[in-house]
């Protein structure tokens, strides 16, 4: 095991003696960090608690400390205060029951670099390590830069890299041999949308990311566990002696609750989740590389499954591994020699009952396995990226089929095809070209080609996918948006791209019949769409009953097994001519139409079939015609009590949607923790009031709050009492401001801000100063704190008339500058920022 020692001489290294003995109560004792103090004298004076895990052994204290005195300047007075961190190195000809110690002497701005290895027994010495000569600087002395030069770390996150993750796995396995009840795990984490925020905040908010995400791993491991940076994205964590498979799921929850609060970087507030795989090391393993293989198998099985943030790998999962391998080659050899067909299935105007185009939808007929279902094949080519070869090859094939069709029947002109795209081919940088070239190549009019998206495409890079279609929709392209309702959709934003036709999933279509709520939503999808302008497409229509209330919500286009099943060329081709030769009724083949004579025949002989049972229960005696007046009244009652409920149960369903409508409204504009305004509340209600008051002339004033040391808090009580906290801070806040017109908002982490409408500085300091002795009075107990032993808070205040001249964000800048005079003298108060005149 290797660590960096850090001495540093100074204040914090003036301690006396006598206070050395309150320290074991202090936070240094509890810190992860191992802890040293030397006095002049190199007698050790203290150890914290994990300094005392690492030197087991006392006599190694005091060869460190002869040791670190001979290496010291002579004239030093003051005590050392050495720091220990494991330090990913690795030293030629090393014996691994030695703990290697990295020492580096901090003073002024000079610092040396010096390597000793501790024996961890009794007898043995300190000695030199032995190093290459191109390692000593001229002084003859290790230097760490040459050092860092032929180790494996991560420059960015300052955590190990693969390399030194094998060796530390190896060690493991080996003790796992050499003890039959040992046990170890591994866990591959991986961070989902990072490319995204990469690419849409940048690289700097991306590194910041990952720095972040780094020290948040940290904090939910135990000292003795290790951990790795892989990838971009990536991160592996052993966890050493693990008795129980609970203590890896612990860990991987709280990882993944970690990931999931919001990282607040340069003023962006960022959200991430996390998927991870575990494995478990035990003595079936022989090396490094098979157990991470079975941890990353675990993983790509989470993130298929999607249900929990992490999943175990078992045995089986191998086997489904070696599987989809089969599958993914076969699947590049179907590529080549074009194994695939296209299907084609009819969607239908439910206005004029004519068909108006096709959805294409692939096939792949295995020489061996027949036809391989596309939810199996679909998923594969997507995840290995041949989903592009294989989208492009399918639009290409469509495209020349409409052209082929348009030149072999009269008709077809309006008609459209329509063909799915997938993310990465969206993501393609050549994507527009490659659509205008398949086009140019196949002929075909683009008014003929409508390109379906997913919601989850959306996602990506919005104003580059807007920039993208806007394109292609100049050219006379359509675009539909599938799946609507099941994805991300965003309301806010959805208006800004080009669709023409919204698909409502096959979800809300076939429980319409018998669900109000379904039935509701595919109503609220028709109006929707109405109103942006767009037509909708009803997928997956397999009833007569369906088909029924979907012509009844106006809903434009449909398609399903109802209507029709995917068809082949051949057959569509006579469905075609059948279609065009007899407008009213389209049949071959035995597949149902979408005409109204059809729908009505269908529901007339449904209603003679009812109407036949109940005549064949009837008794042939006198009274018949008595009864089957009675049976027909009764019938009468029971369609006005139906008709009742019916409209009882739609006013319910209306009433209880308004108020989800109200709730949901409510939700977005309030901090789900705090249960204040949020930050976009609180940019809304300024702006509202900036504009109001600089027509008023009259003031507006912001408090700014920061609750002092909330990180040392945190970190100390943790995440579920520091919630607490600021819980309790916020209602201290709303308190002082129940009769006083404005808004509390959480401002992001730990700061709270108050905006006062009418109010100028005198009584928004007063009021600042209000809330800074309510926090007080709260005495949440905040023994990490330097100004007080409970929980403080600092405030900033600035007032000014909104005018041309100023800006909202000037309002906040002058508030935060009063917060940090607040912060810079002393805390626990408030500071009213005056600008210089």
């Amino acid at each position: 095991m290797f660590y960096e020692m850090q001495f540093k001489v100074g204040k914090v290294a003036q301690l006396k003696a006598a206070s050395l003995s309150s320290l074991s109560s202090l936070t240094i004792n509890k810190l992860r960090e191992a802890k040293i103090i030397f006095d002049a004298q190199n007698n050790c004076l203290f150890l914290n608690q994990a300094a005392e895990q690492i030197f087991r052994d006392r006599s190694n204290i005091s060869l460190l400390g002869d040791w670190i005195r001979a290496k010291v300047q002579a004239g030093l007075t003051q005590p050392i205060v050495c720091k220990l961190q494991k330090l990913p190195l690795k030293l030629a000809e090393t014996d691994e029951s030695k703990l290697q110690v990295a020492v580096i002497l901090q003073q002024q701005k000079e610092s040396d670099t010096f390597w000793r290895e501790l024996n961890q027994h009794k007898s043995l010495a300190i000695r030199e390590p032995k190093v290459k000569p191109n390692h000593l600087d001229k002084n003859g002395t290790l230097s760490l830069k040459s050092v860092n030069q032929t180790i494996s770390y991560d420059r960015l996150t300052g955590l190990p890299s693969h390399d030194l993750l094998l060796e530390h796995i190896e060690q493991e396995i080996r003790f796992c041999h050499s003890k039959p009840d040992y046990n170890f795990a591994v866990l591959f984490v991986d961070v989902n949308r990072f490319k995204v925020i990469n690419s849409s905040l940048g690289r700097i908010i991306g590194d910041r990311l990952l720095i972040a995400i780094a020290q948040r791993l940290k904090i939910c491991l135990r000292t003795q566990d290790f951990i790795a940076r892989m990838g971009n994205d990536e991160f592996v964590i052993l966890l050493s002696n693990v008795e129980h498979l609970n203590y890896a799921t612990n860990v991987a929850n709280r990882i993944y609750h970690e990931l999931s609060v919001t990282f607040n970087l340069g003023g962006y507030e960022v959200f991430i989740e996390a998927n991870i795989g575990i494995a478990v090391g035990d003595r079936e393993y022989d090396r490094a590389e098979n157990l991470l293989r079975d941890a990353e198998l675990a993983l790509s099985n989470a993130k298929r499954q999607n249900r929990l943030p992490y999943e175990i790998f078992s045995q089986s999962m191998r086997g489904k591994a070696l599987t989809l391998l089969q599958l993914e080659n076969d699947l590049r050899g179907a590529i080549k020699r074009k194994e695939f067909i296209l299907h084609y299935q009819p969607i239908i105007s439910l206005i004029s009952n004519k068909i108006q185009g096709f959805e294409v939808l692939v096939r792949w007929q295995h020489p061996q396995k027949g036809l391989v279902s596309p939810g199996e094949f679909i998923p594969l080519a997507e995840e290995t990226g041949l989903i592009i070869p294989l989208g492009f090859w399918v639009l290409k094939e469509a495209c020349l089929q409409m052209y082929n069709w348009q030149q072999q029947f009269a008709g077809l002109s309006d008609w459209k095809i329509s063909v799915n795209i997938a993310s990465k081919q969206l993501a393609l940088s050549n994507f527009v070209a490659e659509v205008e070239r398949i086009l140019a190549e196949t002929k075909l009019d683009p008014h003929n080609l409508k390109l379906e998206i997913t919601e989850s495409s959306l996602v990506e890079d919005t104003q580059q996918t807007i920039a993208i279609l806007k394109q292609l929709k100049s050219s006379g392209i359509e675009f539909s948006l599938d799946d609507f309702g099941t994805g991300y959709s965003s309301l806010s934003y959805l208006h800004q791209f080009p669709f023409d036709t919204l698909k409502i999933d096959r979800s809300f279509v076939n429980s319409i019949g018998d669900n109000i709520e379904k039935l509701g939503i595919v109503r609220a999808i028709v109006t929707l769409a109405r109103n942006l302008g767009m037509d909708t497409i009803a997928e997956g229509i397999e009833t007569v009953n369906q088909l029924t209330r979907l012509k009844a919500l106006k809903c434009e286009y449909g398609q399903g097994y109802y209507l029709s099943k995917p068809l082949d060329k051949i057959v569509l081709e006579n469905l075609i001519a059948a279609d065009l030769a007899k407008p009213l009724k389209v049949e071959s083949a035995g597949y149902r139409s979408l005409m109204d004579d059809e729908l009505a025949r269908e529901q007339l002989l449904f209603q003679i079939e009812q109407l036949r049972h109940e005549l064949n229960e009837v008794k042939l005696e006198k009274i018949d015609l008595e009864i089957v007046l009675e049976n027909a009244t009764e019938h009468a009652d029971l369609v006005e009590s139906q008709l009742h409920n019916e409209i009882c149960d739609r006013q319910k369903a209306q009433a209880a949607l308004s108020l989800a409508n109200r709730e949901l409204e409510q939700l977005s504009v309030l901090d789900c923790l705090t249960q204040v305004a949020n930050r976009r509340r609180f940019n809304d209600y300024l702006i509202q009031k900036w504009q109001e008051l600089s027509q008023q002339e009259s003031y507006l004033s912001l408090i700014l709050c920061d609750i002092d040391y909330f990180k040392l808090y945190n970190d100390t009580y943790g995440h579920l009492v520091g919630d607490y906290c600021l819980q309790q801070v916020a209602l201290a806040i709303e308190c002082v401001m129940e009769s006083i017109p404005g808004l509390v908002a959480r401002y992001g982490g730990e700061e709270f801000g108050i905006i006062l409408p009418n109010i100028d500085a005198p009584q928004a300091l007063k009021i600042a100063e209000k809330i800074a002795v309510n926090v007080n009075n709260l005495h949440v107990t905040h023994q990490e704190s330097i100004v007080s032993n409970y929980v403080t808070i600092s405030l900033g205040v600035h007032s000014l008339i909104p005018d041309s001249e100023s800006t909202p964000e000037l309002l906040i800048a002058l508030a935060d500058k009063g917060l940090y005079q607040a912060k810079a003298a002393g805390r626990n108060r408030a500071c009213l920022y005056m600008e210089d005149l």
